[in-house]
């Protein structure tokens, strides 16, 4: 994507190196986000969107509470 890894490639070396797999998942997020996938362990969760475009990466900005109200 860049001269950075992009927020999938940071993701997936995560989930690589802690031994993790994805488990597909279909569900509605905040501010309607389209959830892909789910990976984890303990308390440790990355959660996959769908989206590419400029309104897709705000609404999670716009969805932060519910991410950190999810951390308690």
């Amino acid at each position: 994507p860049g001269t950075y890894a992009s927020t999938t490639e940071t993701a997936e070396y995560l989930l690589q190196r802690l031994g993790l797999r994805r488990q597909p998942l279909l569900a509605e997020g905040p501010m309607g986000m389209q959830q892909t996938s789910v990976a984890g362990q303990g308390k440790f969760r990355i959660l996959s969107f769908a989206g590419n475009s400029a309104p897709d990466h705000v609404d999670h900005y716009h969805g932060m509470g519910a991410f950190l109200g999810g951390l308690r």
